[in-house]
């Protein structure tokens, strides 16, 4: 018969205290039920948690209610969405300068605007939206035409000046020392500064609000030669092209990709 010996045990030794941890674990589940309570309390949660899906290639710091509103970033590990009233937040735009004028007894003018872009491919179409009491709204609804001159870096100086000065006060052609370029198809003048002149007839008008919208078919461009290549390819990215973002102007940095290339073969 076998017999068992018993081993000699040592001094036992110290456990850790778990107190603290215990202390801290529970102190954190508090928060969790607090920021549950308050989330489900708020009249816009529903909205919150229709906004999920967009978040979902960010994992969740924890699978708690309200964790996708806290993406894990790198650069912002908390990083939380803030609910603002509905505003005009869409950025960047371009900040071009539209030309018009030439015709009616109207002088030619230009006026500064960050509410364009196009709106269809064919027929070529492109809107832009003015307040009524600027002096080339009044131009532009009584000619029927218009250039949108597309900016650079080298105009900025000269893109803000005609968004803050009235055509109605000053000549802005000669305040800015910019050359008027006869157009191809409208009257309206064209900007030789400029890379590209989208000449513009408009087909309809929407009153809208603050704002009044032209929507207009594109009858006509004028593309600077020194921006083409021997394959006769526009190269605008090297026009050091003009953006604005509620209120500052940017010029355009590096390119990053071309349309399809995130599904293209390697």
């Amino acid at each position: 018969m076998r017999t068992s010996t018993a081993k000699k045990q040592g001094p036992a030794k110290a456990r850790p205290d778990r107190a603290p941890l215990q202390s801290a674990r529970k102190k954190h589940d508090e928060r969790e039920k607090q920021g549950e309570k308050h989330l489900e309390a708020r009249p816009d949660s529903a909205l919150l948690q229709s906004a999920r899906p967009a978040l979902d290639g960010f994992p969740a710091r924890n699978a708690g209610v309200g964790s996708h509103l806290r993406p894990q970033r790198p650069d912002r590990a908390n990083a939380w969405k803030t609910i603002w009233k509905p505003g005009t937040m869409l950025a960047p735009v371009p900040a071009v300068m539209v030309s018009c004028g030439g015709k009616d007894g109207y002088k030619p003018n230009i006026i500064t605007l960050a509410w364009a872009g196009t709106v269809c491919s064919e027929p070529p179409m492109i809107s832009v939206s003015i307040r009524p009491e600027r002096y080339s709204y009044e131009i532009i609804s009584k000619t029927g035409e218009f250039v949108v001159n597309v900016t650079t870096a080298a105009l900025a100086k000269a893109t803000d000046m005609c968004g803050v000065k009235s055509g109605r006060d000053v000549d802005k052609f000669a305040m800015t020392g910019l050359t008027p370029l006869p157009s191809n198809v409208v009257s309206a003048p064209a900007i030789a500064e400029s890379p590209v002149n989208i000449e513009c007839r408009v087909k309809s008008t929407h009153k809208l609000g603050s704002h009044v919208l032209f929507l207009a078919e594109i009858v006509s461009v004028q593309v600077s030669e020194e921006l083409m290549d021997k394959k006769g390819k526009l190269r605008l990215e090297h026009a050091d092209l003009l953006a604005y973002a509620h209120g500052e102007y940017y010029v355009l940095g590096r390119r990053l990709g071309f349309f399809g290339f995130s599904v293209k073969r390697k």
